[in-house]
């Protein structure tokens, strides 16, 4: 019988698988691999774990920001509202201020006016009293001067006497 080359392969094959199974190398390599897909599992496990939290974070994330943005708003909105306010006081203190002033400068333009007033009447009675005595003087004699004297003379006499 003539061996041929492909079957001494043949048979170094079966011997080599024979001698990997008495040695135990597949029950190596499966705990091996059990062990590699173990881990991978673990690692799978936890990083499901890791995406869930990161979910239930990121969650709690966006309520805050959804509460912090609502109180951010409820501030502005509240700031708007003390600047109307403080606007609308402003313009009426202001409006206020200004009645008042104008009232005072009225009043002020009022006095002046019938300071002016008395000062011109009393000007003019001034005048009017020198020229009066100046045309009595001019029309008036010596004897009814004297008469008038007499005659107010008379008149104390009758009143005291």
């Amino acid at each position: 019988m003539h061996i041929d080359e492909t079957f001494l392969v043949f048979i170094s094959l079966i011997i080599f698988v024979i001698t990997l199974i008495c040695l135990r190398v597949p029950t190596i390599l499966f705990s091996f691999l059990d062990c590699r897909a173990d881990g991978i599992r673990d690692d799978l496990l936890m990083a499901r774990n890791s995406l869930e939290e990161a979910k239930i974070t990121l969650i709690k994330h966006k309520e805050r920001y959804s509460q912090i943005e609502q109180e951010v708003l409820e501030i502005i909105s509240s700031a708007e509202n003390k600047v109307k306010i403080i606007d609308e006081e402003s313009q009426i203190k202001i409006k206020n201020i200004f009645d008042l002033r104008l009232a005072d400068l009225e009043r002020r333009i009022h006095r002046m006016e019938l300071e002016a007033k008395h000062s011109f009447y009393a000007k003019l009675t001034d005048c009017s009293m020198d020229l009066s005595k100046r045309i009595i003087a001019e029309k008036m004699s010596d004897s009814l001067n004297s008469q008038i004297f007499q005659k107010g003379i008379s008149d104390i006499k009758s009143h005291f006497g």
